[in-house]
């Protein structure tokens, strides 16, 4: 307590003898925090069995539950709905991917892309999941022979919406041996800018913000090296080592009102084409 924490993950130490199966007043802080932190991620299917546990807590001792703090902070804790809710995921569909990842079988899947009409069936070597706001995605590679040139394997990696998977089934195959080399970490494919779309390269971003907008940079950075200047009464500049993925774009156009791209050039060019492009959607309706 007392400490200066801004700009930390949040993280819980609970006791090594903690269990979920106990229930005292850390098993129910536990299920309360769940609920609320992964209220906007989590699919509607999977948040009812965290309602439905906290239920069950609540019932098998009421009275002693709502006399105690953590009882009691209960009533001071509310979740806002997320703009676009998380979409609905199969319990089945986790669960083979589940089981293909920690066996380390192949796996098959239909999967349902936004611009066909009928899933297609395609076999993949799954590697693990991705959470990105509230989606899940499944990262693999198609399936290929192995290759001396690890560059070439890194052409049939892909990514999937795993709500798009309309049907998954392990295969009784192993993966091979190279989908499991060091440069196939989950780790390592993020440090390559596999796992989100978008170029993904690391950029010298450099931004020109309106004063008032610039305060939840000092409270969220977008990186660790992040610095902020001050130009005059109503600008300040931001520079920061980003990756220059579709997601920093994204929120850029969010911010178009109140900020400029200055370098690079060439991303200052995507983001003006990307608001041009806009303007003429809505002059058109």
């Amino acid at each position: 307590m007392g400490r200066k924490i801004s700009g930390q993950t949040a993280r819980f130490y609970i006791d090594p003898s903690f269990s979920i199966d106990v229930i005292n007043e850390q098993t129910v802080f536990f299920w309360e925090m769940l609920d609320k932190y992964t209220a906007n991620y989590l699919p509607v299917s999977f948040k009812q069995e965290i309602a439905d546990k906290l239920t069950q807590l609540r019932r098998q001792d009421k009275d002693k539950f709502h006399q105690s703090p953590l009882g009691q902070w209960q009533d001071h804790l509310i979740t806002l709905p997320s703009i676009v809710q998380a979409p609905t995921l199969d319990s089945d569909v986790l669960e083979s991917i589940h089981q293909a990842l920690l066996q380390n079988r192949q796996l098959r899947i239909s999967y349902q892309n936004k611009w066909e009409e009928k899933p297609v069936q395609r076999m993949v070597y799954p590697k693990g999941l991705i959470f990105i706001d509230n989606m899940v995605y499944l990262t693999g590679f198609n399936p290929t022979d192995d290759h001396i040139n690890d560059d070439v394997l890194l052409e049939e990696h892909r990514n999937f919406a795993v709500n798009r998977i309309t049907e998954a089934v392990v295969i009784d195959k192993l993966i091979p041996d190279w989908v499991g080399r060091d440069i196939f970490t989950l780790d390592s494919l993020q440090k390559l800018g596999k796992l989100e779309f978008g170029k993904n390269i690391e950029i010298n971003l450099v931004l020109k913000v309106q004063k008032y907008a610039c305060q939840h940079l000092y409270e969220r950075p977008l990186s660790i090296d992040q610095k902020i200047t001050i130009i005059d009464d109503t600008w300040r500049q931001v520079s920061a080592t980003v990756a220059n993925t579709t997601r920093l774009q994204d929120w850029m156009v969010s911010m178009s009102q109140l900020s400029v791209v200055i370098e690079p050039l060439e991303l200052k060019a995507v983001i003006l084409e990307r608001l041009e492009s806009e303007m003429q959607l809505y002059n058109r309706n």
